[in-house]
């Protein structure tokens, strides 16, 4: 074989393997997650849009059983963002909690999975008979170095 050849076969594959690799880390998840709601726990559909404000209490647009989002996560992105608001329509005062079978952390994140940011929004406490006025936002990303997999893995919220 002719040296030039080798030279360039020695430039050309470092070069392909370090776009290749750069190419590996730009490939988004495809999650869908579910959302489950407590007793007397109702939300609206969770929305990457922030609605701002909220229905009123017993709003139709309030459901215990709302569809699973679709997660459109990128490797080491940002977090994408859910935005629902909460009814309580029970008779007893709520202290309401957002949680995920996610690990918790910060976004962007430098990890091997899918992390759950800390919700905001979530009120201390919530009286009986009454709807949150603003929304609750949750946001997950997908670690610098989780695996990619689409479509990736499918975890769960739970608003009690």
């Amino acid at each position: 074989m002719n040296i030039r050849y080798l030279k360039l076969l020695a430039f050309v594959i470092p070069i392909i393997l370090v776009a290749a690799g750069f190419a590996a880390t730009q490939v988004a998840f495809q999650n869908t997650s579910r959302i489950n709601t407590g007793l007397n726990i109702f939300i609206t559909q969770p929305s990457n849009v922030n609605p701002g404000n909220c229905p009123g209490h017993l709003s139709p647009a309030y459901t215990s059983n709302p569809t699973s989002v679709f997660w459109n996560l990128t490797q080491g992105g940002g977090a994408q963002l859910e935005y629902f608001c909460i009814d309580n329509q029970g008779s007893v005062p709520d202290n309401p909690s957002v949680t995920s079978s996610l690990s918790p952390g910060a976004c962007p994140s430098t990890g091997n999975g899918l992390v759950f940011e800390t919700p905001s929004g979530v009120p201390v406490s919530l009286a009986a008979n009454s709807a949150t006025l603003s929304p609750v936002s949750i946001g997950v990303c997908a670690g610098s170095f989780a695996l990619v997999a689409n479509p990736g893995p499918t975890f769960s919220v739970t608003v009690t």
